[in-house]
């Protein structure tokens, strides 16, 4: 079948007046000493691949493309996750950026984006569709599977070069300050677990106390926050006693589903925290009382799995996800 595209954005009515705005967290820029690749060195290599494609533009259009491509970041604009809602496209003679100008107001922004094009965020679409009418010859490298069908639709199949773009291996790839960054934000990370984790232990077995999820949470987001360079969690925190843990995303709230940690029950933390050089993700199950033997069984399959998972060599052209 095809997809009948006559008809108008099907959700637009939905949402009636209660469509929240775009966001407009502003823009900062993400050091070289982080990035370890500048964005002209990152530009000529994207230009160089589009040589070998035969393309014209090139079309970025998820947020970590375009956060990696610029060395920027933001925060507000996605629960959670620094990147900021914006496109961008290189030519062969010009580098765009498409967002909302409220992102790029500062002086520090708009110094690092000296030789950036900025364009208003919905200029994008005619802007693919006047390139491919500009000439014949012209042809857009997109990766469709990546893309919304605003901007693939506009692109005539015959100037189309549907395939990765060329972020994505660059991003794969770790530079070594890139490399540095993520050793880092695993050290001050794992300072504050252990500091949390002395918390922990301390009120259950010392203390005698029992501490509810929601405590948990806000206890081990204040010992992240006490790092250099922390910004925010890098996803809510998942903080399930017993038969919480098994719960899909589960966040505490103070509800009736919320639980408490004592002796009697385990439980699993799964917590990250953004820092200015990287990211964390950590996921530990705890417990302070005599565990069963289902559950000495149980933790020692999933271990084995995970160290089977860590010491195998994934056959070439496997992915692992």
């Amino acid at each position: 079948g095809e997809l009948d595209t006559s008809h108008a954005n099907l959700i637009d009515p939905l949402w009636g007046d209660a469509r929240p705005p775009i966001p407009t967290s502003p823009f900062r820029v993400h050091p070289l000493e982080y990035a370890g690749v500048s964005v002209a060195d990152k530009v000529a290599k994207i230009r160089k691949e589009m040589e070998t494609k035969k393309a014209t533009l090139s079309v970025f259009s998820t947020l970590d493309d375009v956060a990696y491509l610029f060395n920027v970041r933001a925060m507000g604009d996605v629960d959670t996750c620094p990147v900021g809602i914006a496109y961008a496209t290189v030519s062969n003679d010009e580098i765009t950026l498409y967002c909302d100008p409220k992102k790029v107001e500062s002086k520090e922004i708009l110094e690092h984006l000296t030789e950036i094009t900025i364009k208003p965020y919905d200029d994008i679409v005619g802007d693919i569709e006047a390139h491919c009418k500009a000439s014949e010859t012209n042809k857009v490298w997109i990766d469709t599977s990546r893309a919304n069908y605003a901007l693939s639709s506009v692109i005539p199949k015959p100037a189309l070069v549907d395939s990765q773009n060329a972020i994505t291996p660059m991003k794969a790839c770790k530079n070594s300050a890139e490399l540095e960054g993520m050793r880092r934000a695993h050290k001050v990370d794992g300072a504050a677990m252990a500091k949390f984790m002395a918390w922990m232990e301390d009120q259950i077995i010392n203390q005698g106390r029992s501490i509810s999820e929601v405590e948990v949470d806000l206890v081990l987001t204040s010992c992240r926050a006490e790092q250099p360079g922390f910004l925010e969690c890098s996803f809510p925190t998942i903080a399930g006693v017993g038969p919480n843990a098994a719960i899909i995303h589960y966040r505490a709230k103070e509800d009736e589903l919320m639980r408490y940690l004592d002796t009697s029950q385990p439980i699993l933390i799964d917590s990250g925290g953004q820092y200015t050089y990287g990211t964390t993700d950590v996921t530990r199950t705890w417990h302070f009382g005599t565990p069963t033997d289902e559950f000495r069984d149980v933790y020692t399959r999933v271990l084995k799995g995970n160290i089977g998972v860590d010491s195998m060599i994934f056959p070439e052209n496997i992915p692992g996800f």
